[in-house]
């Protein structure tokens, strides 16, 4: 049965003939809206592949305006993202929508993983298995953004546990749908333990800590130069020295038009930081970054670095109300060393963040190490996912697979005062 034919379904709460065989999401939603609809006006759920299909419900819905939720957003994601699909879920009382609900679908294969250096036990495994299974995963939200919203509901209808066991429970019918085998929810609120013990029983958990990197902003630093002279001995002398290495490089913020006009550079270069990744779920197309500008405007920051006019790193980043968010970047691998490309844009991150006035650096995941001798600390994210229809032996093996692969071998360092 395709997207059509659950366009529009009725869960029927009222009808005693129900056997609760319509996944997890009848059954929760009988829970919160017990015998309270008749037959004329049930609660009802609809599944969409398209956001023009729910624009008027997502405006409805949005009464706080958050950007991330927002009609054109969506839009942009469709329109760039060719290679990933979305469902959009709008939940119904009495004809009126009371939650939405993005989701991203992917299929993982062989291509997905970096094989270069792994053993040719792990490739075969990767190979064999994923090949075999094809194996679909369903996400809450995109893969592309860290904690940005990508659901909402009427607050007088539904609280945060509510919210996000209906959500849990549409997911499965997702996952149902169009056979997958994994969901992850990320970005979830902080759950009760009520709550918390219904999703565990239904099959959902958290196998392993997922985290990114965050660094507080002191108040008193005015440039980038108050933070190096709060750094200790050793990590100032690395800083100067960092910094120098990029003293002959021309760094600047790109206008939308030099965004666009470079597109095929900053492609070039976030392909290869991209390719030296172990695993990669998916890539944004050609146009993203300029369409992420031209819908945020000031709050959204593409900075390049050129050696003799020509492009060889750049970074994009977030402007939020007391956070500055240090998102994607690419860089030429074969200078890094030269010029200390990485950490260099660390730095520029940390110094806009500083001139900007803001409260927070948020620097996402990947690259601990380079990020905690910056000052960053490491924020566990809250995240469920259910595996089915995979032996215990595979879930296992994925879990430590992953788990291995993400930010090994560092640690906490405080190179400040």
């Amino acid at each position: 049965m395709g997207i059509a034919g659950i366009a529009h379904k009725s869960l029927g709460l009222n009808d005693k003939r129900c056997t609760f065989d319509d996944c997890l999401a009848v059954s929760l939603l009988k829970k919160l809206f017990p015998a309270t609809q008749n037959a004329t006006a049930p609660i009802q759920y609809t599944i969409h592949a398209h956001v023009a299909d729910i624009k008027s419900d997502l405006t409805e819905l949005n009464k706080a305006n958050i950007q991330e939720l927002s009609y054109s957003y969506y839009a942009l994601l469709e329109a760039t993202l060719p290679e990933v699909a979305s469902r959009y879920v709008i939940i119904r009382k009495n004809g009126h929508p009371i939650l939405f609900a993005y989701f991203q679908l992917f299929t993982l294969t062989s291509t997905n993983f970096n094989l270069e250096n792994n053993s040719n036990f792990v490739k075969g495994i990767l190979k064999f298995f994923v090949n075999l299974k094809k194996a679909k995963v369903v996400v809450l939200g995109s893969v592309l953004r860290n904690e940005t919203l990508s659901y909402c509901y009427n607050t007088e209808e539904l609280n945060s546990d509510e919210a996000t066991e209906v959500i849990a429970g549409i997911a499965e019918k997702i996952a149902a749908q169009e056979c997958a085998t994994a969901i992850i929810l990320k970005e979830l609120p902080e759950l009760s333990d009520v709550t918390h013990k219904v999703l565990t029983a239904n099959g959902y958990n958290m196998p392993f800590e997922d985290k990114v990197m965050d660094m507080t902003i002191n108040p008193n630093w005015h440039s980038l130069k108050d933070y190096t002279e709060a750094l200790s001995r050793k990590y100032k002398a690395r800083a100067n020295k960092v910094l120098d290495a990029a003293n002959s490089l021309e760094v600047k913020l790109l206008t939308e038009k030099e965004i666009i006009n470079h597109t095929a550079d900053i492609n070039r270069l976030f392909t290869g930081v991209v390719r030296e990744q172990p695993f990669t779920l998916t890539q944004p197309g050609s146009e993203y970054f300029s369409a992420l500008k031209k819908l945020y405007g000031e709050a959204f920051e593409v900075t390049g670095y050129f050696e003799n006019g020509k492009m060889i790193a750049f970074y994009t980043a977030f402007i939020g109300k007391d956070y500055y968010n240090l998102y994607y970047v690419g860089f030429d691998y074969a200078l890094n060393g030269t010029y200390q490309l990485y950490f260099n844009i660390l730095f520029s991150g940390l110094e806009r963040a500083i001139l900007l006035q803001k409260q927070q650096l948020q620097l996402g995941r990947t690259s601990f190490d380079a990020k905690a001798s910056l000052g960053a600390q490491a924020r566990t994210l809250n995240y469920l996912i259910k595996m089915e229809y995979m032996p215990e032996v595979v879930i296992k093996w994925f879990v430590k697979y992953f788990s291995a692969m993400e930010n090994t071998k560092w640690k906490q360092r405080t190179p400040l005062k």
